[in-house]
C-alpha cells in the first residue's frame, strides 16, 4: 500500500473516532449532576388563578370574579457537598421576593422587595436570609433546616405569609425536579435510565391545591433533543399529561372541590410542561409546568325562560410553576 493510502486511511480512522466519540458525549443519564461548591442563582414562580363567570341572558346580568396569588423568588442556591451517593446539600439564599394576590373586589395585597418603600414592610426581613435542602440526583428534596427563615418575622400577616411559603411542603415544591424523578423507569421495561432524544417516562400525581374538582394526572416526559453547547450538554424534555385513575386518592372535603355539582359541567384541561436542563454542570436551565381547567354549565333548552339564549356558568382554574437559572 502507497504512503498515500496510508495516510488516507489514517485520517478516515481518526475522523470516525472523533464521531464515534462526539455521538457518545450527546448520549448521557438524565439525572442531576451538582458540583460542590457550585453557585447559581434562580428565579422560581408559582402562581395560582381562578375565574369564576355567570352569564344570564334572560334577565340581562352578568357576573364575574377572579383571583389571583403569585409568589416570585430570587435565590442564590450554593452547593455545600455532594455525597458519595450524589446527594447534594446546598444553602438557599433569598435575594429578591415578590408577593401579589388581586381580585376585581379590591386592589389585593402586594410586595416586591425591589421597590423603593419595601424596607418598611415586615416582609422585607425575608431578604437575605437562608434555609438548607439536600437535593438527590433524581430531582427529590427534603429540608434540612429552615428555622432562621421561618423564626425572622415574629407576628401578623407577614408571619403567616412566611410560615407558609417555607413549610416543608412549599419549599420542596419550589425545588424539588418533577421531570427527572422517574428518568430512570424509561424504555419498554421501564427498568433504565433515560439517556437519548426519544426516551420517555411517566410520573403519576395529584392536580395542584385549590383545583375546584381535583384529579389524577399520568404526566409523559420525553426528550426531545440533546445538544452539544460548547463542552456542556444541554437537554430539553417536554411533558404532555392526561387525567388518569391510576394512584387516585379519595379527596378530603376540603378538597372535594365541586362534589356531586362536578357532574353537571363539561370540562376540559390543558397540562403541559418543558425543561431545558445542562447534564454537564447538572443545572436546571429552565423548567415549566403549567395546568388551565375549564369547566361549563349551560342551562337546558327546556329550563330557559326566554329566547335570548341559556344562562351559563363558566369556572377556570389555572396553575403555573416555573424556574429558570438567571446567571
Amino acid at each position: 500500500m502507497s504512503a498515500k493510502k496510508i495516510v488516507s486511511v489514517a485520517l478516515m480512522v481518526v475522523v470516525l473516532f472523533v464521531l464515534a466519540g462526539w455521538k457518545s458525549k450527546t448520549s448521557t443519564q438524565m439525572k442531576l449532576n451538582l458540583s460542590p461548591q457550585s453557585e447559581t442563582t434562580y428565579r422560581a414562580v408559582a402562581e395560582l388563578g381562578k375565574d369564576y363567570s355567570f352569564f344570564q341572558p334572560s334577565v340581562n346580568k352578568t357576573k364575574e370574579q377572579h383571583t389571583v396569588g403569585r409568589v416570585e423568588m430570587v435565590f442564590v442556591q450554593k452547593v455545600e457537598s455532594v455525597s458519595s451517593k450524589g446527594i447534594a446539600a446546598a444553602i438557599i439564599t433569598i435575594k429578591e421576593l415578590k408577593y401579589i394576590t388581586d381580585s376585581q373586589k379590591d386592589a389585593g395585597s402586594n410586595f416586591d422587595s425591589t421597590s423603593e418603600n419595601a424596607k418598611s414592610d415586615p416582609m422585607f426581613a425575608l431578604i437575605g436570609q437562608s434555609y438548607k435542602i439536600s437535593i438527590d440526583p433524581n430531582g427529590a428534596v427534603a429540608v434540612l433546616d429552615a428555622k432562621a427563615v421561618r423564626s425572622a418575622i415574629a407576628s401578623g400577616f407577614a408571619k403567616k405569609f412566611a410560615d407558609k411559603i417555607f413549610s416543608d411542603e412549599e419549599i420542596k415544591n419550589r425545588h424539588q425536579v418533577l421531570a427527572l424523578m422517574n428518568a430512570d423507569k424509561a424504555g419498554k421495561n421501564g427498568n433504565k435510565m433515560a439517556s437519548k432524544k426519544g426516551d420517555k417516562w411517566v410520573a403519576v400525581s395529584s392536580s395542584p391545591q385549590g383545583m375546584l374538582k381535583p384529579k389524577t394526572f399520568e404526566k409523559t416526559y420525553t426528550i426531545t433533543g440533546i445538544k452539544l453547547q460548547g463542552k456542556e450538554q444541554i437537554a430539553t424534555v417536554t411533558m404532555d399529561a392526561a387525567p388518569s385513575s391510576k394512584g387516585a386518592e379519595i379527596p378530603t372535603k376540603e378538597e372535594a372541590g365541586m362534589g356531586f355539582f362536578a357532574n353537571m359541567f363539561d370540562e376540559t384541561d390543558s397540562y403541559t410542561g418543558k425543561m431545558v436542563i445542562n447534564l454537564t454542570t447538572g443545572q436546571i436551565i429552565s423548567y415549566t409546568e403549567s395546568l388551565k381547567a375549564e369547566w361549563v354549565a349551560v342551562e337546558p333548552a327546556e329550563e330557559q325562560k326566554s329566547d335570548k339564549g341559556p344562562d351559563r356558568l363558566i369556572m377556570g382554574f389555572k396553575s403555573l410553576y416555573s424556574i429558570e437559572k438567571v446567571k
